[in-house]
């Protein structure tokens, strides 16, 4: 539990997964507090400008929790704020990766060229990449794309080649992009 399976087989095989589990509801809320206060969300306070003084004082009303209940889920209501803290959420790596940045780097033209030779590209054993309702996330990080539709194959495939990226290695601005993700070590040529 808590480690990525990555079994592989010497002949045919079948083979099963049993009690995958997904994050626990304190799990989510824990982490959507840590993104609250790491990006300064929610900064208005409580206020009650129609509050007087009343017979008990220590009595909260339910008028005042829902109020409260409000404030709160209202930070969660924000799409953008709430697709940004899911993106970084599920694509944070849940182990070390085995991350080796390419040595010497390449350079756009290389991958580029490469990848129009035929050659593929595999993507890191346990990297996450996921497409979040059109806003795409790798290992935590939200990557500001050119080409959606690319960015998009990125997501999808684990080994991508001229076939999954199409025209968008004509553009020199997403094979630059692409090239920094080769270069820390997610996506890798097979040698």
């Amino acid at each position: 539990p808590g480690f990525p399976h990555d079994g592989f087989t010497h002949e045919t095989a079948l083979n099963y997964s049993v009690g995958f589990r997904g994050p626990n509801g304190r799990d989510l809320i824990s982490s959507f507090a840590d993104y609250a206060l790491e990006n300064d969300l929610g900064g208005e306070h409580y206020s009650d400008p129609d509050l007087t003084c009343r017979e008990h004082p220590g009595r909260v009303e339910a008028y005042e929790l829902d109020r409260l209940r409000d404030m709160m889920l209202s930070m969660i209501n924000q799409p953008e704020d709430f697709r940004q803290w899911f993106g970084s959420f599920v694509t944070t790596p849940r182990h070390e990766l085995d991350i080796a940045a390419a040595e010497p780097p390449y350079t756009a033209q290389e991958v580029r060229d490469a990848l129009k030779g035929g050659e593929t590209l595999s993507r890191l054993s346990g990297l996450r990449a996921l497409n979040v309702g059109g806003s795409f996330f790798i290992n935590s990080e939200r990557l500001e794309t050119v080409d959606p539709r690319a960015a998009d194959a990125l997501c999808r495939f684990t080994e991508l080649g001229q076939r999954e990226l199409g025209d968008a290695l004509d553009n020199p601005a997403f094979v630059e992009e692409l090239t920094g993700l080769v270069n820390q070590g997610y996506w890798y040529f097979d040698e």
